[in-house]
């Protein structure tokens, strides 16, 4: 039965990620080798082209860990630390109002989870999806409550400030190397097509041996996993429910908020390095 290899959108992928799929992809044709599947020819373009691209990328990596973006990194994740801890504190407490206020702003933290450990980029991203969610009515209310607009505003004046850093970086050192990026994953994109092109007309053909049928299945699982991957981050966000209802409260309150907690535990550290 004919089997296709899967495609995936290549240029919606961000740099790190795309580097690592290409990386994955190398790995898979050289524990085979490029002549057990008959792509030598386009193979001896394709790992080049992909050299290049990892140059590329180291060089932007490294001009983005300068010890100035390093240690800010550190004030903000410091800063996300004392902010959760805060609000992880208010869920003790013995008046229902608090506990629900803090409930509200604790659930926010557990959906966007360990922002620690996620890329610079991303944790600014994250950051001001934050700070969006505490624009809501019913979020702006528990921050008045428990008194933590100052933990909001320092988070926001930290994350403005690694923004600019970052920008600045990037106009001063980066600009000419990132299109050179740009480029380098063209040209790798344009040979990874070609080798996908080939498989797919040897599987149209058939007769193929057992190693390379092999391939193909592994191949796919890699683009699967790849593919999940930017569906999770171009995916829609579920709708939130309050954890605790406060005496009073009207679940009208509530109708605009739009994704779902994961329920609160005394354990959950969703800053933790």
């Amino acid at each position: 039965m004919f089997t296709k290899v899967l495609t995936i959108s290549l240029s919606r992928q961000k740099n790190e990620v795309h580097a690592q799929f290409h990386e994955t992809v190398v790995m898979l044709i050289e524990n085979v080798t490029p002549s057990a599947l008959g792509i030598e020819a386009l193979y001896q373009f394709y790992r080049p082209a992909f050299n290049n691209e990892l140059e590329a990328l180291d060089i932007i990596i490294k001009s983005e860990f300068t010890e100035q973006i390093s240690e800010q990194d550190r004030v903000r994740d410091s800063i996300f630390r004392g902010f959760s801890d805060a609000v992880k504190s208010y869920r003790n407490h013995f008046d229902a109002t608090y506990r629900v206020a803090a409930n509200k702003l604790w659930n926010v933290f557990l959906h966007y989870g360990n922002i620690a450990g996620k890329t610079l980029d991303a944790q600014t991203a994250t950051v001001n999806d934050i700070l969006r969610e505490f624009q809501k009515p019913e979020l702006v209310d528990a921050l008045n409550i428990l008194q933590l607009n100052e933990w909001k505003d320092k988070m926001d004046e930290e994350n403005q400030k690694f923004q600019q850093l970052m920008m600045d970086r990037y106009n001063e050192a980066v600009g000419k190397t990132t299109f050179r990026m740009q480029t380098a994953r063209v040209e790798t994109d344009k040979y990874y097509r070609a080798i996908l092109a080939d498989l797919n007309n040897k599987l149209l053909i058939g007769n193929n041996d057992q190693v390379f049928n092999d391939f193909i299945i592994e191949l796919n699982a890699v683009i699967k996993r790849y593919k999940d991957i930017l569906a999770q981050e171009f995916g829609r966000k579920n709708k939130i429910e309050p954890t605790e209802q406060a005496p009073n409260e009207q679940n009208h309150q509530h109708q605009h908020q739009h994704w779902t907690p994961v329920p609160p535990r005394d354990n959950d550290k969703p800053f933790e390095k």
